[in-house]
């Protein structure tokens, strides 16, 4: 009886040790707001991870408000370096339903990336109890202790009522505030709301968001996309970089007789308070048994025809930038469905294909076929948040102009002490005339200059001259990429400034000599020249200032062989002007 009492005595001080070393975050008590993915982010709410704020729900449909009361497509991002994640939380409602399991309906997922940028997904061990928990443990990237970033994807088929983060007791921990950029915003059915995917991450509306890199908000309302106008002026308030509406598995009950008018106002409601933003009209995915069963054949070219018919009146009215996805672009393969109408994540990943494609499309954001040219984050920098500066840059320039724009890597980032003890020329910096804006990110390649251009660093500023000068850090000793990939590269850049910032001179400058690659530099810089004047853009070459002997650098005006330091600022500045 002692041995047991003591065994016993021991397992509850364990338990009470292990509760004790953890440290719980919650996402009500930050200090700023932390849910991402939401209509009306700073509005009150009834339930805390509402999508949709209280004053609204006297202005829709009751459908609409009690799935509205769902967490689908909301997430919440954070920066730890913790070993071991756990996430506790409960819900209202039952934990799974017949035709999609309960890691679908009530679970969560997480997600981070590597510091090139590369996806992870962290598979936890849950248990749906009570209180349901889910613990990420053994957390150890190789070669890299620092913070990582996390998404946390909430349930999307129940309603949360609390939740806390929990990590060791001394492990960093910070919740990202929202995002600057402009989010994409869907509207639709049952299975925009996330069926019958098998877990958060897998809704076609989550997928799209972790493949752009850019928020989508979930307004997804199952078995209620009527295309009512109080919920077309939901989507409205949103300042959006698309509008998705893809209602058609609701919506084609109406009679025929006013469906298209219903389609019609709908889009001109929202073209009116959203003049310039593109909207995209998706057709109704189709029923995989359609050709057997002659009630789901009838419905399904119903369907499609009432929404050929209101685009093509559309176009004809002249509403601009409207966009149709159709069935043929969903191409939904015939096992993607749990029961012939949602889709699974088989059917989720056709939908987000059909999506990603036609919005890289219409928003000019383009996925390269070579590494140069793939847009993509990084985190390699320690001595600021990569992410950090992304979001300080949208929010502290919107509005305004500059002289110059120059943008680049750590060389252009850290001139003029950008980042506190990191400060280098600060006189020749303090010396160029007018305004300039420091679009520098240190360690940054062409991909990650890419992917801040296509996510709104250049969209609400303007400039009388944008200066690129970006390539050093794709030289690497192995596995670097080569000089005219490197251009190719610089040239996909150039073409999305010019499309974001028409009215600016754009002019590209040639990569900085750097110790023992001086001859590979000259070498790049050449290509590097020849793709400038083919695309009739200013080159200049500033490194031949810091050139020495027998052309090497000259060692004096360099801090570390590949940045300058203050004289060797000075020598350069006057290209910048």
């Amino acid at each position: 009886m002692n041995r047991i009492l003591s065994l016993l005595f021991v397992a509850m001080l364990s338990a009470t040790s292990s509760f004790a070393q953890t440290k719980w975050h919650n996402p009500q008590e930050a200090p700023y707001p932390v849910v991402q993915n939401r209509a009306m982010p700073n509005a009150a709410r009834e339930g805390f991870y509402h999508r949709l704020p209280a004053e609204l729900q006297s202005k829709v449909r009751g459908g609409v408000w009690s799935n509205s009361k769902h967490a689908a497509g909301e997430c919440i991002r954070f920066l730890s370096n913790a070993s071991e994640i756990t996430v506790r939380y409960t819900v209202k409602g039952g934990y799974a339903m017949a035709h999609m399991p309960a890691t679908g309906v009530s679970g969560i997922d997480l997600y981070t990336s590597d510091k090139d940028g590369n996806e992870i997904w962290l598979a936890g061990r849950y248990a749906f109890k009570d209180t349901i928990t889910y613990t990420f443990s053994g957390i150890e990237y190789e070669g890299d202790k620092r913070e990582h970033r996390y998404t946390l994807f909430l349930p999307l088929y129940n309603e949360v009522e609390w939740l806390t983060i929990g990590t060791n007791e001394k492990a960093s921990f910070r919740f990202e505030p929202l995002s600057a950029e402009r989010p994409i915003v869907a509207y639709g059915t049952s299975i925009c709301h996330g069926a019958c995917a098998s877990r958060p991450g897998m809704a076609w509306t989550n997928i799209l968001q972790r493949r752009m890199g850019r928020n989508v908000v979930n307004l997804g309302f199952s078995g209620s996309a009527m295309l009512e106008s109080a919920v077309i002026d939901i989507l409205a308030e949103v300042d959006a970089k698309a509008y998705i509406i893809d209602a058609m598995p609701n919506a084609y009950t109406m009679p025929a007789e006013i469906l298209p008018d219903t389609i019609v106002k709908a889009v001109k409601r929202l073209r009116a308070a959203r003049p310039h933003t593109p909207i995209i009209l998706t057709d109704h995915l189709g029923y995989p048994n359609a050709k057997a069963i002659k009630s789901r054949r009838e419905n399904e070219r119903h369907a499609l025809k009432m929404l050929t018919t209101a685009y093509e009146r559309l176009q004809s009215e002249g509403v601009e930038n409207i966009h149709y996805l159709t069935y043929n672009d969903i191409a939904l393969p015939q096992d993607a469905t749990v029961e012939a109408i949602h889709a699974s994540d088989y059917g989720m990943i056709a939908y987000a294909d059909a999506y990603e494609k036609l919005l890289r499309t219409i928003l000019g954001e383009e996925k390269g076929e070579l590494r140069s040219t793939t847009p993509v984050t990084q985190f390699r920098d320690g001595y600021y948040n990569w992410y950090d500066r992304h979001r300080d840059i949208i929010e502290k320039n919107r509005g305004k102009h500059f002289d110059r724009i120059i943008i680049g890597n750590s060389i252009i980032h850290y001139w003029g002490g950008v980042e506190g003890n990191l400060q280098r020329g600060s006189d020749s910096w303090a010396g160029l005339s007018g305004k300039t804006l420091n679009l520098g990110c240190g360690w940054d390649r062409t991909e990650n200059v890419l992917w801040r251009i296509q996510h709104d660093e250049l969209d609400n500023v303007s400039a009388d001259k944008i200066i690129l000068k970006i390539g050093t850090n794709n030289i690497q000793k192995s596995g670097g990429d080569s000089d005219k990939e490197i251009a190719m590269a610089i040239e996909k850049i150039i073409e999305a400034i010019a499309a974001r910032r028409p009215e600016a001179e754009i002019i590209v400058m040639g990569v900085l000599p750097r110790r023992d690659l001086e001859k590979r530099v000259k070498g790049l810089n050449k290509e590097i020249y020849r793709m400038a004047k083919r695309n009739k853009i200013k080159y200049l070459d500033p490194g031949k200032e810091l050139l020495g002997k027998g052309g090497k650098i000259d060692e004096s005006l360099f801090g570390d062989g590949l940045h300058p330091n203050a004289e060797g600022y000075r020598r350069i500045a006057r290209y910048f002007e």
